[in-house]
């Protein structure tokens, strides 16, 4: 039986088998130790780091940066290209709510994020690549890193924007046409993380 995991063991390393190699091209402790071992357990892949922005590509899923406090989002998107204050006022209780908005360059496009009593409440992903409205609503969504379904239907639709509602357990996500810029595309998804921010 060791012989051959040892035969595995060489043969995956010969055949530029990645799957086991962590990223020296070494074979990650696990797996020796079960070479060693004489162990038949296939050992688990080892979790992948996130990106940093020092590698050159910032993470810039949505759901790595809501609820986020600020210093954290600026951590995982970069410094911000935009800067902007102002008062926010809650739909349901209309208080006025001082809050500071950042925009991020990141792979997937602009990100502009509201933080709001301290983290990022209100964000918006205006995709690099181009998406029509309303056809490619979902794809928009997609890019953004949300996790849509083929086919979701929007709960409301306006001339200007589709409500989906709860997608990836946000209070509200919204594909909005580009009327600024180029009123077939999508200009933009409005991601709600909580109805306390609505």
């Amino acid at each position: 039986m060791k012989r051959s995991v040892y035969i595995f063991a060489v043969l995956a390393i010969l055949t530029g088998c990645n799957e086991f190699k962590d990223t020296n091209g070494t074979l990650p402790e696990s797996v020796k130790e079960s070479v060693e071992t004489g162990g038949t357990g296939t050992p688990a892949k080892p979790a992948e780091a996130p990106v940093t922005p020092a590698e050159g590509k910032p993470q810039s899923t949505v759901k790595s940066i809501a609820g986020k406090p600020e210093a954290d989002v600026t951590a995982l998107l970069g410094k911000p290209t935009a800067t902007e204050d102002g008062e926010w006022t809650s739909l349901s209780t209309e208080e006025k709510t001082p809050f500071v908005r950042h925009t991020y360059k990141a792979d997937t496009g602009d990100i502009s994020v509201m933080f709001i009593e301290g983290v990022a409440a209100r964000i918006e992903v205006r995709p690099s690549e181009a998406f029509k409205y309303p056809d490619d609503a979902i794809k928009a969504m997609r890019a953004a890193g949300l996790t849509v379904e083929d086919g979701l239907a929007p709960e409301r639709e306006n001339p200007l924007y589709l409500d989906f509602g709860r997608v990836d357990d946000f209070y509200n996500v919204r594909a909005v046409k580009d009327v600024e810029g180029n009123p077939e595309n999508v200009g933009y998804v409005k991601i709600v993380t909580e109805d306390r921010f609505k």
